[in-house]
């Protein structure tokens, strides 16, 4: 379909309208930034060399620094809503998810800000784009609640789906920091094709999983007998750290936060991590080595490529939602430094270069079917890896039932029969 979205109706230029227009600009400048660069990348000095303007012009338009970042927030909350009441045209259920899907995929969709980090708010603006958040999953939630009852869409927890969908669409949007070429993940029908049917060939092919993620901790894996005391030490920081980081965003973290967390004293954790970047680094680190645990499971014991993507897709779910909860592989990297950033990158690459094989073993012995495996492998990872943005929503999340959700839409996407 066509992407559509209001025009704003001409007008004689005014000086409110001129100011309107100004800051307008000023906000898409910065939405454009903050998604290439990340939020805490970006400040008032980096967009003036952008727009080719001293500092001081901002002020007439943005109070400061996070008041660009919530009124980028807030114009990104709105065009989301936007998109909502243009995918209402479309009959109800699957088809207006669908458009909703292709409308955030759309070249006007990347003019906004995607909101990866609301930590850098105080609670009152803060308070304000999680309630316009919240509203808007409550309304694709309706739409999927909508299907269901239509029969378009399978029984799923719509409240759920309504997060991870979303996610995808978010993480899509992120790939160009991770892919020399940008476009290469950037298939909107491959991704709607997705949600829609899944990757599986066939319906009938049953997945459950019960083993526990929990289980590939690393103090448990290294054998707690045997672990140094400053070793587990290390690892509980990392854990608490990667949590922290997870919900809160790196800007909003310190090695304080992470002790007062543990009950700690600073001493301790500045004993084991020189500074914060050090535990960005470390935690980075040590979510690519919980990852290839996965792989390698999945390796192990799954029959089906199919069954080895859906295997890793549920420990990683699982993982996001419970305590192992490594960091989410594109946080921070704007904070480290460029030989540091390349090396993340690097490491996330081959993470997804693995994952993309799993695809890839499915296609040839016929347990996935075929499409853009490579658009999907990408931007689904934003269906876990996105979970810390939105877990606090959830009353009593159950790491087994979000995974099952997760896997269950990956196999057989929201459409109750098979792509013809």
């Amino acid at each position: 379909m066509k992407a559509r979205l209001r025009a704003v109706p001409d007008r004689e230029a005014t000086p409110a309208s001129r100011k309107a227009s100004k800051q307008e600009a000023i906000l898409r400048e910065a939405a454009s930034m903050f998604n290439e660069q990340g939020v805490g990348s970006v400040g008032f000095g980096d967009l003036a060399r952008r727009m080719g303007v001293g500092r001081a012009t901002f002020y007439h338009y943005v109070a400061d620094r996070e008041d660009l970042i919530f009124r980028c927030y807030q114009r990104s909350c709105e065009a989301e809503t936007e998109r909502l009441d243009l995918a209402c045209e479309a009959d109800a259920g699957l088809p207006q998810v669908l458009d909703f899907i292709r409308l955030s995929l759309s070249p006007e969709a990347d003019q906004t800000a995607l909101i990866t980090d609301t930590g850098v708010l105080s609670d009152g603006p803060r308070t304000i784009i999680e309630r316009a958040r919240r509203r808007n999953y409550d309304r694709l939630a309706a739409m999927i609640g909508a299907g269901i009852t239509a029969g378009n869409i399978r029984p799923c927890d719509e409240q759920l789906i309504a997060r991870i969908v979303p996610s995808i669409l978010a993480f899509s949007r992120l790939s160009h920091r991770w892919l020399p070429v940008r476009q290469a993940a950037r298939n909107p029908d491959a991704i709607a094709d997705f949600i829609e049917f899944g990757s599986a060939a066939s319906r009938t092919q049953d997945f459950s999983l019960t083993k526990s993620a929990d289980d590939f901790s690393r103090v448990t894996l290294a054998g707690f007998g045997d672990q140094k005391i400053a070793d587990l030490k290390m690892e509980q920081i990392l854990m608490k750290g990667s949590q922290l980081i997870n919900r809160h965003g790196v800007a909003n973290v310190s090695l304080e936060d992470v002790a007062s967390a543990l009950g700690a004293t600073r001493g301790t954790v500045y004993h084991y991590f020189s500074d914060r970047d050090d535990l960005v680094r470390s935690c980075l680190e040590r979510s690519y080595e919980i990852y290839d645990a996965f792989v390698d499971y999945a390796l192990a014991h799954g029959r089906t490529g199919l069954e080895k993507a859906g295997i890793v897709s549920h420990l990683n779910a699982q993982a996001m939602v419970g305590s192992l909860q490594p960091v989410a592989g594109w946080m921070g990297l704007e904070t480290l430094s460029q030989v540091s950033q390349k090396r993340a990158a690097k490491r996330m690459r081959e993470v997804f270069a693995r994952t993309q094989g799993l695809a890839e073993e499915g296609i040839r012995d016929g347990s996935r079917r075929q499409h853009d495996y490579k658009a999907v492998t990408l931007a689904r990872a934003g269906a876990y890896l996105w979970i810390p943005k939105w877990i606090e929503d959830i009353d009593q999340p159950s790491p087994q039932k979000i995974a099952d959700e997760i896997v269950t839409l990956f196999n057989l996407g929201l459409a109750v029969t098979t792509r013809r």
